[in-house]
């Protein structure tokens, strides 16, 4: 007799398999995937809503409704069957991915978890199954109802028919047909529209990310899962690649002229840009730095084509793992993966269509809002939520709602894939549910680095058209220099003066004109009349006459054109005077909309300071707090006051939004100090910030002292921003090498201050564009890039400089930031 043992009720099961599949589309795509892992070439799907199952052998000839599901894979055989598919939770393939294993077409199985068929619970009440192994004489077939399994009986008591099948034409593969559909409305009338729709974005319509076909039919009628064909693709006005292997990111992209259009009217688009396919913008462009690599495209219908590399390690913020016992942490790395965005304009953009060969941009917008987002499919099947159904994972709109990326990527004008597989990303899980992966260091690095990916093409884009602002605002001055209102009035008044002169002299000339006609016609009347009696002299100089008396009766007629402009420069020389003040109110108004049009940069830079500065009183605040505390009697006074301070800090910080940029550098405070005593007082601040972060400061004893005349804070400011750039970096080092022993330091000499740290340095990928606003390879949420560019418009408001050395550490990267100061040094 058996001893004591577990059993489980069959009514476990039904629950289990409700509870891991979410609807229709989930289970659908969970037995499309067996045929996948089963090495079939095809699947083919097909929904009948009022039919019994086909097939003469069916256990269940008296059910209404049917989905089979057809593949031409491996098949199975008896002891298949019931040492594995008839095993809840065992599975063959778990095993196969722990050992490396594939299957003959070198396929890593993307089932694992032995629960597969209990999805088919959710779609129908009935199972069975025809299957036929390769290289095997008999077809198999298996039948069972899932309302046997009840709570009165144990799992092992569920009723299970194997039979050998019938003569089957098949020489391998499975049919699953489940019958006595529970939702038959699922597949009818307008939700079937939803269900395709879902249905196709989780089957991958880009031939690039699909391993194998997969068709759907339902109540006869072919299904379109919507693949989104190369003429579509096409019509993008953008298109980017994306490519990660070896813990480094490779983006390159592409876009066309008409991204910059923009709201401005297209006589404007084609004088300025479309005349010569952008080629004198991209001239200009040249001139200006980029945290990307560009050049003019080689394809004429593209405008810019760039290219960007950065590796994980040099990204902040991200996830490591722990190494062996006395080993430095290592990079948690997601596996190679392969990604392609294109974006697209979806009004106005009939030549987009046209290079696409599409009669219009009506076939495009279809297919756009179909598959709108950016899906992650892991061997040709989507990864729900990534992308699906308006989904924003890589925060796009986040960047559409930004002052830094108004050109961004737009998520609903965008399609695109991210391709990852089981075999090179299976660090990449998925959760249980098939519900997104399971949040782990793989899965955060993965998204930090296709979110830094969307975040270099909306910089790219934002810094382009900043450069295309100051393009159009430069453009009369590259053709002749403006030099005011005032001046160009005075010209217009000296050419209506001129005019005036030439009208007395043409008076005059006129007088004399009239004069010289009249003996001339004289002189010539007398030849005519008198032929016989004139010489051949005389007849000859007759004609000349003639010709003369013609040349002067067309001066006459111009000379009564230029009294006429004359007059009329007369009336021009009163509106002159009447515009001469209008214009000067325009320059005016002109220059008011200059600052108005800086306001969104300088709010941003303001707020960023006004974050540092605060956070740095703050600091001072809680310190003398705590000194406040410790005194005996405890200091009250002290205390309230500190609390007050950071009262109205914070208060500060949510008011940044209502301040105006009425402040001017030229009304700060001027004053003379060592910048000794500016460099040890800015060194307490960050020792007591730093206490805790085992950050040390140095200062090298080689410096040499040297006094600046000039506002404290600004300098200040400047130097912080410096430090807590370093603190950052610093921090990213230390969480990712326990024996890393940061250290910040600092050096002067007149007329230069230095300062670096030992972390790994600038990365090459911003380097060349470090000064530059929003240039930063920090998450958004840590930083938007307006530290140093702050700290380089401050220096040169102080007419001195902030450069990086071109000397470079251990790593081979720049990593020295040199403040000149020569244009504040006091010379006293």
């Amino acid at each position: 007799m058996a001893g004591p043992h577990f059993d489980i009720s069959a009514a476990v099961v039904r629950q289990l398999g409700d509870e891991l599949v979410s609807d229709e589309v989930t289970a659908i795509v969970e037995l499309v995937k067996n045929a996948y892992d089963a090495d079939a070439d095809y699947a083919h799907v097909v929904v009948n809503t009022v039919d019994p199952p086909p097939g003469a052998e069916s256990k269940f000839p008296g059910a209404v409704g049917y989905i089979t599901i057809d593949d031409d894979g491996m098949g199975m055989d008896q002891t298949d069957i019931e040492r594995g598919w008839l095993m809840i939770s065992l599975s063959g393939k778990r095993v196969m991915k722990a050992a490396g294993l594939t299957t003959p077409k070198g396929r890593t199985p993307l089932g694992d978890k032995g629960l597969g068929r209990l999805s088919t619970q959710k779609l129908g009440q009935n199972l069975e199954l025809y299957t036929r192994k390769d290289g095997h004489p008999d077809t198999l077939h298996v039948a069972f109802a899932w309302n046997a399994f009840t709570d009165d009986k144990s799992l092992s008591e569920v009723p299970v028919s194997i039979e050998t099948a019938g003569k089957q034409s098949r020489k391998k593969g499975t049919v699953l047909a489940i019958s006595g559909l529970r939702n038959a409305d699922v597949w009818r009338g307008t939700g079937v529209e939803k269900l395709i729709a879902d249905l196709s974005q989780i089957i991958s319509p880009f031939v690039e990310a699909r391993p194998f076909l997969v068709t759907l039919r339902i109540d006869g009628r072919p299904i379109d899962l919507g693949q989104v064909s190369a003429r579509v693709r096409g019509a993008a006005v953008g298109k980017f690649v994306v490519d990660y292997a070896d813990c480094q990111l490779d983006l390159a992209g592409k876009f066309r002229l008409v991204k910059l259009r923009g709201n401005q009217d297209i006589d404007s688009f084609e004088q300025l840009l479309a005349r010569d396919n952008g080629k004198a913008f991209f001239d200009y462009l040249r001139g200006r730095k980029s945290a990307v690599e560009f050049k003019y495209s080689e394809d004429p219908n593209y405008f810019i084509e760039f290219k960007y590399r950065v590796p994980l390690s040099a990204l902040g913020n991200i996830e490591t793992m722990p190494g062996a016992a006395g080993s430095p942490v290592i990079i948690a790395d997601p596996g190679p993966f392969h990604a392609e965005i294109d974006e697209f304009l979806l009004r106005g953009d009939e030549v987009g269509a046209k290079l696409g060969g599409l009669a219009n941009i009506t076939e495009v917008k279809e297919i756009v809002q179909l598959h709108a987002g950016i899906k992650v499919f892991r061997d040709g099947f989507a990864i729900k939520p990534y992308g699906l159904n308006g989904e924003d994972w890589l925060r796009l709109s986040a960047q559409q709602t930004s002052a830094t990326s108004y050109y961004g990527l737009r998520p609903q004008n965008v399609i695109g894939f991210v391709s990852i597989s089981e075999a090179a990303n299976g660090n990449l899980k998925e959760k249980t549910d098939r519900e997104g992966f399971v949040s782990n260091p793989y899965s955060q690095n993965f998204r930090r680095l296709m979110i830094h990916a969307a975040e270099t093409i909306g910089s790219f884009y934002e810094w382009t058209r900043r450069n295309f602002n100051t393009y159009k605002a430069d453009l009369p001055n590259r053709s002749k220099p403006f030099e005011g209102s005032r001046k160009a009035i005075m010209d217009a008044e000296g050419v209506a003066r001129r005019l005036a002169t030439y009208s007395q002299a043409a008076k005059s000339l006129e007088a004399s004109t009239t004069a010289a006609q009249k003996k001339i016609t004289t002189v010539t009347a007398g030849i005519q009349q008198t032929p016989i009696l004139s010489s051949a002299a005389e007849r000859q100089l007759a004609e000349l006459l003639n010709e003369a008396n013609q040349a002067l009766e067309a001066s006459q007629a111009l000379f009564n054109e230029l009294s006429r402009y004359a007059a009329e420069a007369k009336e021009l020389a009163d509106i002159v005077a009447g515009l001469s003040p209008r214009l000067d109110v325009l320059t005016d108004q002109l220059r008011d909309f200059s600052e108005l049009a800086g306001l969104g940069l300088l709010a941003e830079a303001l707020s960023h300071e006004v974050q540092n500065q605060t956070d740095r009183l703050m600091q001072k605040a809680s310190s003398a707090v705590a000194r406040a505390r410790k005194t005996v009697p405890q200091n009250l006074d002290l205390l309230v006051l500190g609390q007050e301070v950071t009262s109205a800090a914070s208060a500060l910080r949510r008011q940044i939004g209502h301040l105006s940029p009425s402040l001017r550098y030229q009304r700060d405070k001027i004053e003379t100090f060592k910048i000794s005593k500016l460099v040890e007082e800015i060194a307490e601040h960050f020792r007591d910030r730093w206490a805790d972060k085992n950050i040390r400061t140095e200062t090298q004893s080689d410096s040499v002292d040297f006094s600046v005349k000039t506002n404290r804070g600004r300098l200040t400011q400047v130097v912080d921003n410096i430090l807590l750039n370093s603190e950052y970096w610093l921090k990213q080092t230390q969480s990712r090498d326990r024996e890393f022993k940061p250290k910040l330091i600092i050096s002067y000499a007149s007329p230069r201050l230095r300062i670096w740290d030992n972390a790994g340095g600038v990365d090459p990928a911003v380097e060349d564009a470090l000064f530059e606003p929003f240039i930063t390879l920090k998450p958004k949420e840590e930083g938007r890039g307006l530290g140093l560019f702050i700290s380089a418009q401050i220096l040169e408001s102080l007419g001195c400089t902030i450069s990086l050395l071109s000397e470079r550490n251990a790593h081979n990267r720049r990593y020295i930031f040199e403040l000149d100061l020569s244009g504040i040094v006091d010379g006293e």
